[in-house]
């Protein structure tokens, strides 16, 4: 089952100066702006995710805390307004970005249910090391090929239907978009919504690696 959906777009809360975000103001005052405002929910090297309420329930609303996290707001929200993307259903919905600058400072999306490590062979079939290895045999990056135990355990994943669905629209997103197989092996960067697994970030890709991490 697929979960594309129509979402409605909407700015920052209404009760936000958008003049706290505008390209004159510094990273560290678009957070701090935030952080008065909102529950943190999650911390990376590039990117801040606070909880904010949104039509009664609760949302997620990504802010760019450096020139990297600008760079994965500009490529993840290209892919989250990609209708090839959105199509096969595994990326979390975008709700809305910001269009007052470019690249965008914040990115709005629905909230997901966080995946816990201990759960990821319950959700996907595989461990996330089988996992990863899959993605890179689905896509010809493995270039040591399968052994018997791998080709056992694919086996059982081609026949249940709806895990071999979100394995081969996951192969068709790397292979087709360069994004890192690693960064899909971690139950930190998928969650659950509407009872079906989504990406939660596709803003690394290689090319934003190569140019701001390597």
């Amino acid at each position: 089952m697929k979960i594309n959906e129509l979402l409605s777009e909407a700015p920052l809360p209404d009760d936000w100066d958008k003049e706290a975000y505008k390209a004159d103001k510094s990273f560290a005052s678009r957070i701090r702006y935030a952080q008065e405002r909102a529950k943190k929910i999650g911390t990376g090297s590039s990117r801040i995710a606070f909880e904010i309420e949104y039509q009664g329930r609760p949302t997620v609303l990504k802010i760019a805390k450096n020139k990297k996290g600008l760079a994965q707001n500009d490529y993840e929200s290209q892919m989250f307004n990609d209708h090839y993307v959105t199509g096969l259903g595994i990326t979390i919905p975008m709700i809305d970005h910001d269009e007052e600058n470019d690249p965008p400072v914040w990115i709005h999306t629905e909230k997901a249910e966080r995946i816990h490590a201990n759960s990821f062979k319950k959700v996907f079939g595989l461990d996330p090391h089988t996992f990863q290895r899959y993605i890179e045999w689905a896509t010809g990056q493995n270039r040591y090929g399968l052994n018997e135990k791998d080709e056992e355990l694919f086996n059982v994943i081609v026949n249940d239907e709806d895990k071999y669905e979100l394995l081969h629209d996951l192969t068709d997103l790397v292979g087709n978009y360069g994004l890192p197989i690693g960064d899909f092996a971690r139950a930190a960067n998928w969650g659950m919504y509407k009872g079906h697994p989504v990406l939660l970030d596709v803003g690394l890709t290689t090319e934003v690696f190569d140019l701001h991490y390597s």
